[in-house]
């Protein structure tokens, strides 16, 4: 069987031990194709050191045959056991991540282990021979050992077949490519040792077949993942802020809407002409700030490439918006507190007219300072996205002195033609209110403008900018795999309309390693869930403004595969009815007076 084979382990041996010292060498992903394919390879280098000591126990064979034997077997065992692991992995790469197919992989990995002890064992019990022709320049094993192994191979070859066959539609994957390899160059190599039964050459066979399924397993680099993976996680920032901000704009519309309905309520019983008039300028007022919301910021239908008025000018928003911000600190009065904050989803770089677009921040912000003289000026910078266009908000807050609601009326009602006779001379570095509105509509954008005399004025800009692209989704793809590989993370959703407590929670969750997906929705939970999110349980507030608890328990137990835990979070005045809770379905309740103990409990518990 091993005398002129002695060629192909060898030559194949120093090429074994290179994938060997490559593959540990270097840090990769810890998922189980990973760790099917270190079986294989370790195996493979082992088995061509144990095929390379048959040829040396022919030899011995007549003194001490029982040493023999059991090389021989071992090697066989070796031929079962890389064959039956390599059956696994095909089986792997054609099965979904789905929590059905989990526990089907499981299952069929326990059988096939029975599988390949059972064989080994029946193998090794089962006798060989040695046949030795043309003066030992010819040596192969034969016997019912041998023979049971070629079955066992066979058998292991129909359930490959079976898979691919069921599974075709992934066969265009290039991780099959190993898989035909395998079968036509096994194919080859079997015909041959039917004729040269001397020429051992499965083994030489499985060493190219681990070669080069180590350009087609997935192993990115480890460093990368992990840079990117941070980077992701910078990403789910951006989108609570997007979820942040537009929950903001939420209660920004609520406001004027109530306030129209107090004041137009009023105006009922008032007869006073001034007075209905001061009414109803109020009204226009609030009307205007409502469409600004709905249309300017909010409607993205209206965000369309083909009416972007752009320029060839690539600028840093956040960069921009810090200059601004340092060139204003200087000029603040001492009692005035300046604060600023610029949202994790905007995009790095920017196409448009950043000298412009500079000079409308720098204008309104000199605006508020000159008017106040003590309080706060607050600045936010947010963004809507819709594929490569970014929706800049630019929210100036101020305690200042105020406008009167008649001017405030004036500015928001001139359009583009009534601003014609206003100069915005590019001479002049600093722009009055009218002045900044043209120019914001020059860009294609929108001002709006709230404000009451002795409280404060704020003012609205929205401009839209082409996003400089530089995602990659085939990156994106392994950076899923990578973070699915962090299986010591527990991962938790969290759900909370108060900002400072859904923070505060955040915090306490990620110091314990555990992977956070917060939001203030209540219905975010439910479309996570639709879109097979996977969760080791769910934090829900008992109410929020949008949906309760029960509610969101009740929409997600309508899928009836769903069986993560869900614990509510409620105050002390409802410890009294804890135990409803969990008669309505809730896996446990938390009390937020004692949220860092609670928390504690939980992650012991689920």
């Amino acid at each position: 069987m091993f005398g002129d084979g002695l060629f192909f382990p060898i030559c194949a041996l120093p090429f074994a031990f290179l994938i060997v010292v490559l593959f540990f060498n270097k840090d990769h992903i810890n998922s189980e194709e990973t760790r099917i394919y270190k079986w294989l390879i370790v195996l493979n280098f082992f088995g061509l050191l144990i095929e390379i000591s048959c040829t040396f126990a022919s030899y011995i064979y007549y003194d001490y045959t029982y040493i023999s034997d059991f090389i021989y077997k071992l090697y066989l065992a070796y031929l079962i056991s890389w064959t039956s692991i390599f059956t696994y992995y095909i089986y792997r790469i054609s099965s979904h991540d789905d929590r059905d197919n989990v526990v089907k992989r499981k299952r069929y990995k326990r059988t096939l282990l029975v599988f390949i002890f059972l064989s080994i064992f029946i193998m090794s019990i089962l006798p060989i021979d040695l046949v030795i022709k043309d003066n030992f320049r010819i040596r192969y094993t034969t016997g019912l050992s041998v023979s049971f192994t070629y079955f066992v191979s066979f058998l292991l070859v129909i359930v490959m077949l079976t898979v691919m066959i069921k599974n075709y539609k992934h066969i265009k994957n290039k991780k099959y490519i190993p898989v035909f390899v395998f079968f036509v160059v096994g194919s080859i190599a079997i015909v041959v040792q039917l004729t040269y039964p001397q020429l051992l050459l499965m083994t030489y066979v499985e060493s190219f077949i681990c070669s080069l399924m180590y350009f087609t397993i997935e192993n990115p680099d480890v460093q990368m993942m992990e840079e990117l993976y941070k980077n992701k996680k910078l990403i789910e920032k951006s989108n609570e802020d997007t979820s942040n901000f537009l929950f903001r704009m939420t209660q920004d519309i609520k406001k004027p809407i109530d306030d129209i309905i107090n004041i137009s309520s009023d105006m009922l019983e008032i007869k006073n002409v001034s007075e209905l008039k001061e009414g109803s300028a109020i009204i226009n007022s609030k009307a205007k700030e409502l469409d600004y919301l709905v249309n300017d910021v909010l409607d993205v239908s209206l965000m369309d490439t083909k009416n972007l008025r752009t320029s060839n000018n690539r600028y840093n928003i956040s960069n921009l918006c810090k200059e601004v911000f340092y060139q204003v600190q200087g000029e603040l009065s001492d009692d005035v507190k300046f604060d600023y904050s610029v949202s994790n989803n905007l995009p790095n770089y920017l196409y448009g007219d950043s000298i412009r677009l500079k000079k409308i921040i720098y204008s309104a912000l000199d605006n508020s300072v000159k008017n106040t003289n003590s309080g706060f000026i607050n600045v936010e910078i947010n963004s809507i996205i819709k594929y490569d266009i970014c929706r800049l908000i630019i929210s100036i807050s101020d305690s200042g002195s105020g406008i009167s609601i008649d001017a405030v009326n004036d500015i928001l009602s001139l359009n583009i033609d009534d601003l014609s006779s206003v100069n915005i001379s590019d001479e002049k570095d600093v722009l009055n209110l009218k002045e900044i509105k043209k120019l914001v509509m020059i860009l294609g954008g929108n001002l709006v403008l709230r404000s009451e005399i002795n409280k404060g004025t704020t003012v609205s800009i929205t401009i839209d900018q082409k996003i400089v692209n530089s995602e990659n989704d085939e990156v994106l793809k392994k950076l899923d795999l990578y973070e699915e590989s962090l299986q010591s993370n527990k991962k938790v959703m969290v759900v909370d309309d108060d900002a400072k407590e859904l923070s505060k929670i955040t915090d306490y969750l990620e110091k314990h390693d555990v992977s956070v997906n917060r939001s203030l929705f209540g219905r975010d939970v439910i479309n996570k869930i639709s879109t097979k999110h996977k969760f080791d349980f769910i934090l829900l507030d008992d109410e929020t403004n949008t949906i309760s608890a029960y509610e969101v328990l009740k929409e997600l137990k309508k899928n009836p595969k769903f069986n993560i835990p869900v614990i509510v979070m409620i105050d002390d005045q409802k410890e009294f009815i804890k135990l409803h809770f969990l008669k309505d379905g809730f896996s446990d309740v938390l009390l937020k007076s004692k949220l860092e103990s609670e928390l504690e409990r939980i992650l012991k518990r689920f």
